[in-house]
């Protein structure tokens, strides 16, 4: 994570992240010669019903590495096996409008995320409570505003 005492306040429950391989994924790809991508400005949703961090698949595949292994997935209607993939996240996007470039930015690492299909979705990434419980999040409903610190 990076400096203590980060602040990021945003309307609404979307927020926008930029998602890249997880510093030893990073080094890994590097080391065989691997272009590293980082995928920015991914809209993402807080949602504190979901336990652990999913991505749309085809973000995931575009990062260009292998997942890490795969798991089960268990959503209201079924149960799949999916993939999961060890990435770094940075909270607010390095780019995402009305947030200056000198920001500090919350940068979380190593998360195990989940690769799902979110199709038509107006976002592209849950943040999970596997991320949401590294943070404080302070939400103002009548603001429609939410904190997150660390």
């Amino acid at each position: 994570m990076s400096d203590a005492g980060i602040l990021v306040s945003i309307l609404g429950l979307q927020i926008r992240v930029d998602i890249r391989p997880s510093d030893v994924v990073e080094k890994w790809m590097t080391g065989k010669g691997i272009k590293v991508k980082v995928m920015e400005d991914v809209p993402a949703l807080i949602d504190t019903g979901a336990s652990v961090t999913s991505i749309d698949a085809d973000i995931l595949r575009q990062l260009g590495y292998p997942p890490i292994g795969i798991t089960k997935l268990s959503t209201p209607s079924d149960s799949v096996e999916t993939a999961v993939y060890m990435v770094r996240l940075i909270i607010p996007s390095r780019i995402a409008p009305g947030f200056p470039p000198a920001m500090p930015r919350i940068v979380i690492d190593n998360i195990r995320a989940v690769a799902v299909q979110l199709g038509n979705q107006p976002y592209k990434e849950l943040l999970g409570r596997d991320v949401l419980s590294k943070m404080v999040l302070i939400y103002n409903g009548p603001q429609a505003l939410i904190t997150l610190g660390y």
